[in-house]
């Protein structure tokens, strides 16, 4: 393991007193950070191993005082007994069969053990990853994390204590960070950070001893970078001494760490420059004693616990753990970037890895380190590869000055003694601009990265980023990072793009005419500009709009970056596999991409299933390799039980990921057999299945825990149904068809009462809710009641009201446009926003025709004779596996879909039912429509949906009965269905149905509400 590592200092079985108190461990590996990491090892001796690993913890390293706070028990294979000398080194090097497991210290507690239960299995090189990583030990990054927020929060209030919010001090500093304004402390906080930053980056530099030029009556000399303890004379600070030696460093390069810190304090008075100072050195001296500047891992993630996970800055930031998977599935360990070894220096050194929405820099970052560590592990010195790619190798860029610092300290701290001008990280133009733009045909405007989107980049709006990001400075030599920009140049993009839409209830809740484009106070004039500009951009054939979000176009960018058999790595919001608005991505994907993996979150809730931080909404990683696709158009589908716990625990996951998907033992959706479950040791993390891309709509397999619902749902979409429980029986044929084939659909909500924006009648009714009329003559099921829908029929909700003549419009007109909306009243309303733990019906039924509402939009059918079976069908448990396995399930508990995708959706084709069958539905339907129905959620305990789906597969479609058994494949079915998180979406309650009396002190069945105890 020494060998793999120049940073590392390993000591095997010395002799002495190794650790205080005695104790002689197996292997001791002490990392630049400074945490020992500790291996027991044994053959085929897991308990010893596992003892005395545990027993390591919390000692203390005699020569440096360190504690232990990780160390791992290593099983060596049988194999290995009888070798010694070359014959075992060559042995243990070459074997993939040793077994490790991972254990962390948590005082006050037992220590943790990744995995939970059984062993990983690898090699030397997968072993020298878990330490690389174990060697920065999450307690203490949580330790230090806090520390730095204290640091910063402390530093900012007694700033603000000299200076209160609105002063034109505080003003001139949120300028320097390209902050609108000043009327909050979080831009303040994003001062203090800057400077701690600074400081603690100064100090590595000095650690590095690294060299500064000075200047004096004999011409000058060059000296070390001083201390930053020097600056300080009896506990006060010399700001100008700090800002003069930062200039010195900036004179090198640098410009992105220190240029704002820089101007930042020149702008502050003595007093309040000498307290900041203060408070922050402070802070800084705890990181230092940390070992931030000796591990530019835990620099990272100390920073990023500091902006992601708390909250400084107000926008959302890739969690440090998803990052790593993200990076890890990117960069996997049998596929270097241009196609060479992960030792060929030359082509690591010219690759391209970029994020054209970096923010903190956190997937840029672990991407690097990736890279940095497979190159170093392959016998690469990854020394040699900081400087070209610090140079042109890597590319950041943000609307955000402060997003770009902090990416630039995040990549540098790696190798701090080598200088960088950071010439591709880059602040992008956002809004309004100067003259100089205008040759972009933009109207003077500019949208940030994405005016990237350009087959040519016009030189102006680099030069202007250029200058932005070196604080007004015109760096030299800048003149290729137009082509470094360019279409096809990257070997990876990985992004978390903003999400923004353009349209929808975003504007509506910010008060903005356009969210996508209102940052940095944009008038509203502005923002159409922008969007104008935009859509020009987008071309004849665009991935995005208005309703997809600005994430699509970020799509759009990645894809015109990468290069053929380049990577491309995304956090998406989950609507961009499930979503109606992402069709045209979707379609681009399939068209244009090979090995895609979708990996998502079988998650309860909306957080739970999110890679982000604070979002709260779920999403998905998309990894995809640009080229056409060998073998058909088929993805990976990846399913994770939970968001991984830690980076360690996250590329352990890729790796597993990557050895099921490269072994051809993968199941396919359509075969039960094949590897599926995601192991770690015994611990089981999620599922994964091959599919193949539908032609068009959603891709249905995402954030399902059980890889065999998701079987049953898929091979009934296409007619066959797979008996579940029942190893050799043989798929069932049922007659399945879309709606659009057997039906037609009522109208859009807005045809039957909005206005125009001028006033206009758009429909020709006025909404009356509830009934005024005992008998309306246009009555409309129109909203949601779930405690009303609890029977397969319901009464209508609200009745429309013809409006009068307006406009251009007469009476007339009116009157016939009513009459076009009755002619779609239909007996059955298929619901669009079907919340799974709270209602009972995908098909509501009404007793009179009724015109479709919102959420309830009209089915129509030829003969209403086949609205019976329709209605049976959609309200059974196989009607709600397709409604679950197609609908946007976006957000947990609910599958929505939108009234141009009901057509779409999967049922039974009533039209092959002959008219016994028919008459058979029709009586059924009588007999249960007073029958009350348990929500979705409670499907495994409904016995009115147990008898419903028995009634219909038995007597209507004459399947054999032992289908719908107790204990047999529909029991099964459902009992599967009511444990997936998409459909109990964490819901703590039940409903239950009781026996009661109405005001006539007639019998009634009602409803209330109980704790679950089983959730």
């Amino acid at each position: 393991l020494g060998l793999l590592r120049g940073s590392w200092t390993t000591r095997s079985e010395q002799t002495g007193q190794v650790l205080k108190g005695g104790g002689r461990p197996d292997v001791l590996i002490e990392e630049a950070s400074g945490w020992p990491v500790v291996i027991e090892a044994k053959v085929s001796d897991h308990a010893n191993a596992e003892a005395d690993a545990i027993a390591r913890l919390g000692r203390i390293v005699g020569r440096t005082g360190r504690q232990i706070e990780t160390s791992i028990a290593l099983v060596y294979p049988p194999t290995v007994r009888s070798l010694d000398g070359l014959a075992l080194r060559e042995a243990l090097n070459n074997s993939k069969e040793l077994e490790y497991a991972l254990y962390t210290r948590r005082p006050g507690s037992s220590p943790d053990r990744m995995p939970s239960h059984g062993w990983i299995k690898g090699g030397a090189r997968e072993l020298a990853r878990l330490v690389h990583r174990a060697a920065v030990p999450p307690p203490r990054i949580e330790d230090l994390a806090v520390k730095l927020e204290n640091g910063v929060k402390y530093a900012a209030d007694d700033f603000t204590r000299r200076h209160p919010h609105g002063s034109q001090l505080g003003a001139n500093i949120a300028g320097v960070l390209g902050q609108f304004d000043d009327n909050d402390g979080q831009t303040r906080r994003m001062a203090m950070t800057v400077i701690a930053n600074a400081l603690v980056f100064h100090e590595s530099l000095a650690e590095a001893q690294f060299q500064i030029q000075i200047q004096d009556e004999e011409g000058g000399h060059t000296r070390a970078v001083r201390p930053v303890d020097s600056f300080r004379v009896g506990g006060t600070f010399g700001p100008g001494d700090v800002v003069l030696e930062w200039e010195r460093i900036l004179e090198v390069n640098y410009w992105p760490i220190f240029w704002s810190a820089k101007e930042m304090l020149r702008l502050m008075p003595t007093s309040a420059a000498n307290a900041v100072l203060g408070w922050l050195w402070q802070t800084g001296q705890q990181l230092v004693a940390g070992g931030v500047t000796r591990s530019h891992d835990l620099t990272g993630v100390v920073f990023q616990r500091l902006i992601a996970d708390r909250k400084f800055l107000a926008t959302y930031y890739t969690r440090p753990e998803a990052a790593a998977l993200l990076a890890a599935l990117a960069l996997p360990t049998d596929s270097p970037p241009g196609g060479a070894d992960w030792k060929d220096e030359e082509t690591l050194a010219s690759a391209q890895i970029g994020d054209f929405a970096c923010g903190t820099g956190t997937l840029l970052s672990m991407a690097y380190q990736r890279l940095s560590l497979l190159h170093e592990l392959h016998g690469g010195d990854p020394r040699k590869l900081h400087g070209p790619m610090m140079r042109h190798g890597l590319v950041g860029l943000d609307v955000l000055n402060i997003a770009v610092h902090l990416t630039a300290a995040m990549l540098a701290g790696s190798h701090p003694d080598t200088p960088f001008d950071g010439e591709c990280l880059l602040t992008m133009p956002f809004g309004e601009q100067a003259s100089n733009l205008g040759e972009m045909e933009n109207n003077n405007v500019a949208i940030g990265s994405l005016d990237l989107l350009a087959e040519s980049v016009q030189q102006s709006l680099i030069d202007t980023a250029a200058a932005v990001s070196a604080g007004g400075r015109a760096p030299e030599e800048v003149r290729d990072l137009v082509s470094r920009v360019g279409h096809e140049r990257f070997d990876v993009v990985i992004m978390n793009p903003p999400f923004i839409r353009s349209t929808g209830m975003e504007a509506e809740k910010r008060g903005t005419g356009n969210p996508a484009f209102a940052a940095f106070n944009t008038s509203k004039a502005t923002q159409g500009r922008m969007q104008n500009s935009l859509a020009r951009l987008r071309g004849t054939a665009p991935l995005g709009t208005g309703n997809s979000g600005l994430a699509a176009d970020f799509l759009d960018l990645a894809l015109r970056k990468v290069r053929p058999n380049g990577m491309i790595a995304l956090v998406l919001p989950l609507s961009a596999v499930s979503g109606m608005e992402w069709e045209e991505a979707r379609q681009a994907l399939g068209r244009s991409c090979r090995d895609v993996i979708v990996v998502t979150i079988a998650g309860a809730g909306s957080d739970d299933s999110s890679f982000s931080a604070d979002t709260d909404m779920a999403e998905c990683l998309l990894i995809a390799r640009k080229g056409e696709q060998h073998d058909g158009k088929r993805a990976v589908f990846v399913m994770l039980r939970q968001r991984p716990n830690s980076a360690i625990e996250a590329e352990l996951l890729a790796d597993e990921i990557s050895r099921i998907r490269e072994s051809d033992q993968l199941r396919p959706i359509e075969r039960l057999e094949g590897i599926s479950r995601i192991r770690i040791g015994d611990q089981e993390y999620g599922v994964m299945l091959n599919a193949p891309l539908p032609e068009s709509g959603p891709w249905p397999l995402v954030g399902i825990l059980d890889e065999e619902l998701a079987q049953v749902a898929w091979n009934l979409e296409r007619g066959s149904l797979m008996p579940l429980g029942l190893p050799g029986v043989g798929a069932i044929e049922i007659p399945i068809k879309a709606i659009r084939d057997i039906a037609d659909r009522g109208p859009y909500h807005a045809d039957i009462y909005w206005d125009q924006p001028d006033g206009t009648p758009r429909g020709p009714f006025e909404l009356i809710k509830p009934t005024a009329s005992p008998l309306p003559t246009y009555p409309m099921l129109w909203a949601h009641d779930a405690k009303r829908e609890r029977n397969l029929v319901v009464e209508p909700d609200s009745e429309g009201r013809i409006k009068p003549p307006s406009g251009q419009l007469t009476g007339d007109d009116l009157h016939n446009k009513a009459a076009r909306i009755r002619a779609t009243a239909s007996r059955a309303h298929y619901n669009r926003d079907l919340r799974f733990n709270s209602q009972s019906l995908i098909v509501a039924t009404t007793e009179r025709r009724c015109i479709g509402g919102r959420s309830w939009p009209s089915i129509i059918f030829e003969s209403a004779d086949h609205e019976y079976a329709f209605a049976l069908w959609c309200n059974s448990t196989l009607g709600l596996l397709l409604h679950w396995w197609v609908s946007n399930k976006t957000q947990s508990g609910r599958g929505t879909t939108t009234i141009t995708s009901i057509p779409n959706i999967p049922t039974l084709d009533v039209h092959t039912l002959t008219e016994n069958q028919i008459e058979a539905a029709k009586a059924i339907f009588d007999e249960l429509k007073d029958r009350k129905f348990l929500p979705f959620d409670q499907i495994d305990e409904d016995s009115a949906r147990a008898e419903l789906d028995r009634r219909l597969l038995v007597d209507v479609l004459q399947l054999p009965e032992w289908l719908t058994d107790t204990g047999g494949p529909l029991e099964l079915l459902r009992q599967k269905l009511a444990k997936e998180p998409q459909v109990h979406g964490g819901k703590k309650s039940r409903v239950v149905f009781y026996e009661t009396t109405d005001d006539s002190n007639k019998a009634v069945i009602a409803e209330r509400s109980v704790k679950r105890l089983d959730r």
